[in-house]
């Protein structure tokens, strides 16, 4: 960083107004910099709308009309430091030695900006999805340039750094119209377990979200130090989250 600041300045140096500067001058360098914040804004909305129209809403669409619009910005600045008077290739010199080192100081941010471009490339999920994500089931919320957002079964909100999910298994379980979920239920030993899966089917019948085909399954799981546990196997719409939406 401190060499990133002793270049700059350098480079601030070499790059001082060479003539005297008229009150025309800044007048016309203020008119290039407001034209120029108008025509980064408009192009940018218009491309992102395009772009939206071609690979639907999303980050993806949002940075590539950021791109463009800060592109438009840096050449307006550009031409209007030269109306200035100021020799700009000394300070891009010095701009590009501090981005190098900007760059290997946000490594990992980087690595979540990428991970994410790729994510939205090709789109293994998208927002209101139930799926599993690095070992974490939930509902996606958000996804943004750094990290995806899922509500936890519990309710809990979970930020997941985009390069963790790139890099994981990523399940979404809201592909199929249908899907499997599995309770275990816990009885006392002195329970009669003829009558302890017949409650347990009713329970089942009861319940408006569990569907009667594929039918669900009652299987005897193990025997616990204070209960006899059975693993309860029933399908539901995707739309459901978890097993906790459909007792």
């Amino acid at each position: 960083m401190t060499l990133f600041v002793g270049v700059l300045a350098q480079a601030d140096g070499e790059a001082l107004l060479h003539d005297e500067l008229t009150s025309g001058d800044w007048i016309k360098a203020g008119i290039v910099l407001v034209a120029t914040v108008v025509l980064a804004i408009s192009l940018s909305k218009i491309l992102r709308r395009t772009v939206s129209r071609g690979i639907g809403h999303g980050f993806a669409a949002i940075l590539i009309s950021r791109f463009l619009g800060y592109a438009v910005f840096i050449v307006g600045l550009s031409y209007a430091l030269t109306v200035l008077g100021v020799r700009v290739g000394p300070l891009l010199g010095a701009l590009g030695l501090g981005g190098l080192v900007l760059a290997l100081a946000l490594q990992g941010v980087v690595g979540n900006f990428v991970s994410s471009l790729i994510l939205q490339a090709r789109r293994p999920y998208t927002v209101g999805d139930t799926v599993e994500l690095d070992g974490r089931l939930g509902v996606v919320e958000d996804i943004d340039s750094r990290t995806t957002q899922i509500r936890g079964l519990d309710g809990t909100h979970i930020r997941i750094p985009n390069a963790n999910v790139a890099a994981a298994t990523i399940v979404n379980l809201t592909r199929e119209t249908v899907r499997r979920s599995s309770l275990a239920v816990g009885v006392a030993y002195d329970t009669d377990l003829q009558q302890a899966t017949d409650a347990i089917y009713e329970a089942l019948d009861r319940v408006p979200r569990v569907l009667s085909e594929p039918e669900p399954a009652v299987n005897l799981d193990g025997f616990g130090g204070s209960s006899i546990g059975f693993n309860v196997l029933y399908w539901h719409a995707s739309d459901v989250p978890s097993e906790l939406a459909t007792r």
